[in-house]
């Protein structure tokens, strides 16, 4: 992977106003070589896509200085981006019977041993948007911040596949050639098409914010987000749409931020609700009684998260800080009948027949979110004389289970886990030039996953967190 990015940012004052320009110019390189089905077996030898990627931007703002009753900012922004992506997938000989274990081996065989495709995509996005924003002091203790943002974006692109190599069928019966040309067109299926799709769009957000005191905020806000339309660039099954329907976010939240006891205790509340329509996900779906996987973008209905979050700081003394916070999300599935089926359920059995790849998922929990998270941590210091300072520093955070699948498999399914990092250093120099440390990530080396993934011929694949770290750090400040 290579990539690099050019940014300039030009300021003016204006008198009244500060105008704010920034260019943005950014390239992205991707050259994988993936053995996707990640055991030594030669099944899908080869399934990558190299990417090529380029995009400029230009925002402009201009904005209110100074004291005013109402604080203000409107702008202009303009993006554009292409991707070019060039795929490759290859079949070696076991894959026959790891994908098609209940066919004839020797059809099998033919079909998919050295079966060789390749694939085009090129999205493109063009996205163009004005924005405003201001703060109306009301009273000096009561401000109503308002925003809105219109959006335009065209996106487009097309996907063309090819088959560069598959085995002769000579020899074959007119029925088994036709069960080679349907697993063929299963695994490397041969489509062209072009698609593109437009979106207008209106966001924005109202807050009002409330100060009894210099050291104390009580604040509601409520935002309307959206993410533009999606494009599925790639093999497709043929019920599902290549134009992905855009996401819409709802978010209401309420809080506290204050500080107490001459500043030596902060102590933030916050509440929150987030409606999402049309959630965009990826979508890992099993073909029943086989081994093959379908992946694209697709939408969920009707997605919620709320729950609630609160930090604490406390300093009891000049050389002690203590800190602690803890956040409960409460993050399901409101309306999702045809969710991915889990590998565990998908199978043919005895009471039903033809296996089902869909289930009702509307009230389960959303994959890739932990009900519960929390942190501790705490900072000792001490003068050591001659100007210097000792440190200490350490600290624990957890998080629940949480699944990894979109299909909410048990096998998907992270278990919670704490980690403890630590550090110990000194200060030395006017203001601490030079500070010399020693510090420990995942202290007591502790054994955790980050993803779990499963597929249906038993093979449960992961990414691990990282194990215990340690190491020395000198920082000199010039």
């Amino acid at each position: 992977m290579d990539n690099w990015g050019v940014s300039g940012q030009v300021d003016y004052d204006l008198g009244g106003a500060a105008l704010t320009s920034i260019t943005a110019v950014r390239q992205w390189n991707w050259f994988p070589r993936n053995d996707s089905d990640m055991t030594a077996l030669s099944i899908n030898t080869q399934n990558h896509i190299l990417n090529f990627q380029r995009q400029v931007s230009q925002e402009v703002r201009l904005a209110s200085t100074g004291t005013r009753t109402i604080d203000w900012l409107i702008g202009a922004y303009y993006f554009r981006q292409v991707v070019r992506g060039y795929s490759r997938a290859e079949f070696g000989p076991d894959a026959a019977l790891a994908l098609y274990p209940s066919d004839d081996p020797r059809v099998a065989g033919i079909a998919t041993d050295d079966l060789l495709s390749a694939g085009r995509s090129d999205p493109h996005t063009r996205s163009a948007a004005i924005f405003g924003q201001g703060t109306w002091h009301l009273t000096p203790a009561l401000n109503l911040t308002a925003g809105l943002r219109y959006t335009h974006e065209d996106k487009w692109g097309g996907y063309a596949s090819e088959r560069l190599f598959a085995q002769p069928t000579t020899g074959l019966t007119a029925a088994q050639v036709a069960r080679v040309t349907a697993i063929r067109n299963a695994l490397a299926p041969i489509q062209s098409f072009s698609v593109d799709t437009k979106d207008d769009n209106v966001s924005g957000l109202v807050t009002l914010g409330w100060k009894p005191s210099d050291d104390t905020l009580v604040y509601a806000t409520y935002s309307r987000g959206a993410k533009s339309p999606g494009l599925n660039l790639t093999a497709l099954p043929a019920d599902v749409d290549p134009v992905v329907r855009p996401e819409t976010v709802d978010s209401y939240e309420i809080g506290l931020k204050s500080q107490l006891l001459d500043r030596r205790v902060t102590l933030n509340l916050a509440a929150y609700q987030t409606d999402v329509h049309d959630y965009q996900t990826t979508i890992v779906q099993q073909v029943v009684g086989t081994n093959r996987y379908l992946n694209y973008i697709a939408n969920i209905p009707q997605v919620r998260s709320r729950g609630f979050e609160g930090d604490l700081a406390v300093r009891p003394a000049d050389w002690l800080s203590l800190t602690g916070s803890i956040a409960y999300t409460d993050a399901t599935y409101r309306d999702y009948p045809n969710g991915p089926t889990p590998v565990e359920a998908l199978n043919p059995t005895a009471a039903n027949p033809g296996g089902s790849p869909v289930r009702n998922f509307t009230g389960q929990r959303l994959a890739g979110v932990p009900k519960w998270a929390a942190s501790v941590g705490g900072d000792v210091t001490h003068a050591v004389g001659g100007g210097a300072e000792a440190y200490l520093h350490g600290d624990w955070s957890y998080r629940s289970s949480y699944y990894t699948v979109a299909s909410n498999s048990r096998y998907g399914l992270v278990p919670g886990y704490g980690l403890v990092n630590a550090r110990a250093g000194i200060r030395l120099g006017d203001g601490g030039r030079y500070d010399l440390s020693i510090w420990a990530r995942n202290l007591f080396d502790k054994d955790y996953f980050q993803t779990l993934n499963v597929q249906n011929y038993g093979l449960v694949t992961a990414i691990l967190g990282d194990p215990g770290t340690y190491g020395a750090t000198l920082k000199v400040r010039f």
